[in-house]
């Protein structure tokens, strides 16, 4: 596929939690929850230095050699009705860094770096629990 995409110019859009794939094909990464883009940038800013929650959540999840027979770490709660969407950060039920303003306005997006924007009131890279 990616020679494809260099020899025809073309771009490639992959949907997927895994992000260990993500980091071995893209050049950039957007990071959806509940149907918006929560975080996106280069592939390396997100992951190396990831400002929104649930990107932390995702990038915690993921399986490592290191930790072979262990649990997988989970993010907690589950997500909204997407039907009945809360007021608010979709994310704010299950983020450890909520705060009152995160349940009653919805974060615009905002630089987080050169490249780098994030959908949140309390970025930078912490835990999702």
């Amino acid at each position: 596929m990616q020679k494809l995409v260099r020899e025809q110019g073309t771009s490639l859009i992959w949907i997927t939690h895994d992000l260990s794939v993500i980091a071995g094909l893209a050049d950039d990464v957007a990071v959806m929850y509940a149907g918006r883009i929560v975080e996106q940038g280069p592939v390396a800013e997100v992951l190396d230095r990831p400002q929104h929650p649930y990107t932390q959540g995702l990038i915690d999840s993921l399986p490592s050699r290191n930790k072979r027979g262990q649990r997988l770490r989970q993010i907690p709660g589950m997500a909204p009705d997407l039907l009945s969407m809360p007021a608010g950060c979709a994310f704010a039920a299950r983020c450890s860094r909520a705060s009152q303003i995160c349940v009653q306005s919805d974060p615009e997006p905002h630089e987080a770096g050169p490249r780098q924007t994030v959908r949140c009131f309390h970025p930078g890279a912490a835990d999702a629990q």
